[in-house]
Parts: C-alpha cells; structure tokens; sequence
C-alpha cells in the first residue's frame, strides 16, 4: 500500500485558495468542469485555463468564449492556452512551441524495466532517507530549498512560502535525513492526468539520492491512484540535464504549445518584450 498525500486535486478548493493566498490569483470555475486563473505580472494581467496543466484537449469555441470572457472581466491584458496544439484564432499574437516530456500510459510503467527506477527500488530498503507525506509546517522549508535552486540556476521566484504553507500537506513527498528535511516533490493531478509541480533537494545529501528516492514513490503512488497520463511539463532551456533527468524514468518527448491570445494587442506586445528582456538578463547574469 503506498502513503496517502502527494498529490493535489487541481479541481479542488485547497488548490483555489493555494492560488488565492499564496499567489495573489484571481479565478473562476466553470459548469463544464475547467478553471481560469488570472496573475499579475508587473504592471500586466495574464490569464491561464486550468492552471497549471492546461486542458486535456483544445477548448471549444464556447468554452474559449467563456474562458475570455471571464479574463476580461479580471482585466487580464492576454489569455496563454496550453494544448497539445497551437490554438486556431485570429487573436493569438505569438506562439511558444514549449514541448514536454511525459509517460503517456503510466498504467503499464514498471520501475523493473527503467534502469533509473530499478536501481533506487534496490536502493530503497537500505536507504538512510524517510520518504513521508508533507506537512502545513514543511513549508518554510519546501520554499528554502525552492529558493535554493532558483539561486543556483538563476530563474525567477514565482512561489510564495504561503503557497508552499498551503499546498506542502496535500500536494507534496518529502524527504528527510536523520530527522532533517533533504528534499521534496508535488504533484497535481486532474481527473486521470497528473504533473510534476515542483521540486528540489538539498545538495549536501545528493549521496543519499533524495531525488530518486522520491521520484520512485511519486510515480509508484500516481499509478496505483490510477493516473494514466503523468506529464513533468516543459523544463527551462537551459536545463538540458533535467529533461534528461525526466527521461531516464520513462518520461517521452510529446508536444505541447502556448498560444499568446491578446485581449490588449498594444499591452500583449509589450508584455512579450518585457518578458524577452528579463529572460536576456537571466542569461546574462548567468554567463
């Protein structure tokens, strides 16, 4: 039998006020079952259905409509769809061919038949790590090692210790060592669909292997829930190893794009620009 906790309901009130209070959001729920949640990004309001795993299949025209409707009333100045393919509409302003890598039938992964899993299977019995569910009290310290990586790799902090608060006992794995916390995963699942969230290990017990260790459970856990589709979502470019990471435990390439819908064309552009310039200083600062 595998630990309860782990994974989040992306349909469920503890993942709204996750968004609310952690992330500032704005949101709506539909009769059809699907969500939009809308964030500020600087002086810009960016919308996205069903943050953060996007919609199962391309939205119909009423659903769309809908989905639009609602941004504009939050005074969101563009709508980002994620699918599996670009979105057909005269409004989309600009396309980002994301890709992810995903395990598309989770039903027939076997940790036995992926060298990675089989090897922290075998590791796991003598294992110096505690694999447990996460607590309200581990987020100071999902967020500490969330920082920690972002530091490391130079992204931007997105995540609240709030969120972390808030979403730590229903979404997320962690590890300890000799009582202290190493390392953690969440997951967030929708209907049969899941996806890795976030996470991140102390570097100081990387010979412990917290990473493996709790990539094992996530995925054992997801499939025994009966999930049959686990997505990692898309890494940053810069990031080649993780992609690899990703793949070594059965994960494949599979598409995945983002179109820009614009509800503001002139303040859509600018946000593109914006947001081009930043990822340059990133790099910039990491050269």
């Amino acid at each position: 039998m595998r630990m309860e906790g782990g994974m989040i309901d992306l349909d469920s009130q503890e993942w709204s006020r996750a968004l609310r209070e952690g992330m500032g959001a704005r949101f709506e729920r539909f009769a059809d079952g699907g969500m939009l949640a809308c964030f500020r990004a600087g002086p810009f309001r960016v919308a996205y259905p069903d943050f953060l795993i996007g919609s199962g299949s391309e939205l119909s025209p009423d659903a769309l409509a809908s989905r639009v409707e609602a941004a504009r009333g939050f005074g969101a100045d563009l709508v980002r769809v994620q699918s599996e393919s670009v979105l057909d509409d005269r409004r989309v302003m600009k396309v980002h061919r994301l890709g992810t890598v995903a395990i598309p039938n989770l039903e027939g992964w076997s940790a036995r038949e992926l060298e990675k899993a089989r090897r922290a299977s075998n590791r796991r019995s003598r294992s110096s790590l505690k694999i447990r569910p996460g607590r309200t009290s581990d987020g100071a310290a999902l967020h500490r090692l969330y920082r920690a990586t972002l530091l490391r790799h130079g992204g931007a902090l997105r995540y609240s210790q709030r969120y972390f608060e808030l979403i730590a006992p229903h979404a997320s794995l962690v590890a300890e060592l000799d009582g202290q916390l190493c390392g953690f995963v969440c997951v967030g699942f929708q209907a049969h669909r899941a996806c890795y969230m976030h996470g991140a290990h102390d570097s100081g017990a990387r010979s412990h292997y917290p990473s493996d260790q709790l990539f094992l459970e996530m995925l054992e856990t997801a499939r025994e829930k009966g999930i049959r589709r686990f997505d990692f979502l898309p890494s940053p470019p810069a990031q080649q190893s993780l992609n690899a990471y990703k793949k070594a435990w059965g994960g494949v390439d599979q598409s995945l794009s983002v179109s820009d819908l614009a509800l503001h064309p002139v303040r859509t552009h600018a946000f593109t620009l914006a947001t081009k310039l930043m990822n340059s200083l990133a790099s910039l600062r990491k050269a």
